[in-house]
């Protein structure tokens, strides 16, 4: 599932609350063996699924952001009803899986339990191939089987009898996003592991695949049979077969090309800043006053890559583009003072409890989280940047960046290309995220409990940010390495000299 991850950077107030909900590993033990037939009696399954319901319904701030109550209501209880018989693990979680995709909350995410994922993770049943969706259609990218032959870039047509089309239509609705956005959930897809974990869900384990393909550029329809590989060789394969690939990109980068400057921001971690040393508010200071220095008229700031991160640091480049004070958030909310379910989480007693003067009661019957250093109006930060700037979108840009894209959209600070935000425009719900552990069948359920809202308004409530410009690559880019979103907006600039 999709990682987010709010470590908030500091201490006072909010550091505060996040510490008292802070969850790490699961309450699970290890077990020496893990049986995948082990069956789970009615009234053990009865009991995982009422505190899995209580749980999503008292502490997901965002349950009904997108789907409505009666939707939910409707979902929980045809799962109730196939609960008579006893189930496995696996066929327990095949139940909760739609549920959680249908809250369209990118944030909200399951998993088998522990023993569960270590067992299958040397299971050799992945597709054997990394796929790139474009238009729609899925496409052969990276090879890590051992067929060496097949030519990459060539359209797949069908697994094992399943066409490409019908296996791409039952995995989505399954695919936690934000809002509708289906973006994200085409670029999750081609995580090797995200499919082959999906496909494995949905169409039965097999050790072997049988593909169907038409060849690159010749069109030609092959067929080949292939072995599945474990999860475990996937990163092996990856980093022997395509190291310039595996080459991890540095989180912050500033580049000169042409006539413009590109600000890449790879993610708003500040963990992965300290891992590279790099002081990431001095660092955009730095950069901000060398393009005045330099006198430069076209920023490109580049976050496709980008899945969010801490707060403060999401904020930071809002503030070198803002000519004038600017509220960022509107307000963060959680729906209550105390939380039962955290009794199946690791968060101790002692701190399932927020502090009195950290929340207060609202109109709408929940409690406004207080405190945060992005609530109320900020200053622009000097050196203003006042000259053109072109944002750079994907289905990747996530949380964080999807705050910091609508608020500098919303004031018309840059033109956007490439395609839709992988985060809906008017926030998310993250923060807090404790790991429900469910207590007979050890399924972990991650619930986020603060709903962000962003100080913006006027746009589709369950959309991303759409771009100005959409650009999409071909496959034949793809396998080239061609920049098209680059070339276009570099291009663009040429051409409004």
């Amino acid at each position: 599932m999709s990682k987010k991850h709010r470590i908030l950077s500091f201490i006072s107030v909010v550091g505060l609350i996040f510490l008292l909900f802070q969850s790490t590993a699961s309450q699970e033990t290890k077990d020496s063996e893990f049986d995948p037939e082990k069956k789970y009696s009615v009234e053990q399954l009865k009991q995982d699924f009422a505190i899995f319901r209580n749980a999503l319904e008292d502490g997901h701030a965002g349950l009904y952001r997108y789907t409505p109550k009666q939707e939910l209501d409707k979902q929980f209880d045809d799962i109730s009803k196939n609960l008579g018989q006893p189930l496995t693990e696996i066929e327990f979680y095949r139940l909760l899986v739609p549920l959680i995709a249908s809250i369209n909350d990118g944030h909200t995410g399951i998993s088998l339990s522990s023993s569960s994922a270590k067992y299958a993770e040397t299971l050799p049943v992945m597709f054997p191939f990394n796929l790139r969706f474009v238009g729609g259609k899925a496409y052969l990218f990276r090879n890590y089987s051992d067929e060496k032959e097949v030519i990459m870039g060539s359209e797949l047509i069908s697994i094992n009898g399943y066409p490409a089309s019908e296996i791409i239509e039952k995995m989505l609705p399954l695919i936690p996003s934000d809002a509708h956005i289906q973006t994200s959930k085409f670029r999750k897809l081609e995580r090797t592991t995200y499919f082959g974990t999906l496909y494995n869900l949905v169409f039965g384990q097999r050790e072997d695949y049988s593909l169907t393909y038409r060849e690159y550029e010749t069109e030609n329809i092959k067929t080949l049979e292939v072995k599945g590989i474990s999860s475990k060789d996937v990163n092996r394969i990856f980093e022997e077969r395509y190291p310039e690939a595996a080459k991890p990109e540095p989180p912050i980068s500033l580049e000169y090309e042409d006539n413009a400057a590109v600000l890449t921001i790879n993610t708003f971690g500040s963990g992965a800043y300290q891992k590279a040393d790099i002081d990431y508010p001095l660092f955009l200071k730095k950069t901000f006053k060398e393009l005045e220095e330099k006198g430069v008229k076209h920023l490109i700031i580049d976050l496709r890559n980008n899945g969010g991160g801490d707060d403060l640091y999401s904020r930071l480049p809002v503030s070198y583009l803002m000519g004038k004070p600017y509220p960022y958030y509107k307000h963060l909310r959680m729906n209550k003072k105390q939380y039962p379910f955290l009794e199946y989480t690791d968060v101790p007693p002692e701190r399932r409890k927020l502090p009195e003067e950290r929340y207060r009661p609202n109109e709408e019957g929940t409690f406004d989280l207080l405190g945060h250093p992005n609530l109320g109006t900020h200053k622009p930060m000097e050196p203003t940047f006042k000259e053109k700037v072109y944002v750079l979108i994907s289905g990747r840009s996530f949380s964080g960046a999807g705050e910091c894209t609508s608020i500098i959209h919303y004031h018309k600070k840059a033109v956007f290309i490439g395609e839709e935000c992988g985060a809906g425009y008017y926030g998310n719900t993250s923060g807090f995220m404790p790991t429900l552990t469910l207590p007979n069948t050890k399924i972990k359920v991650r619930i986020p409990m603060l709903r962000y809202t962003m100080a913006v308004s006027d746009y589709p409530p369950d959309r991303g940010i759409i771009p100005d410009y959409p650009v999409s690559p071909t496959i034949a880019d793809l396998l080239e390495d061609r920049d098209t979103v680059m070339d276009f907006t570099l291009k663009l600039i040429e051409n409004n000299k």
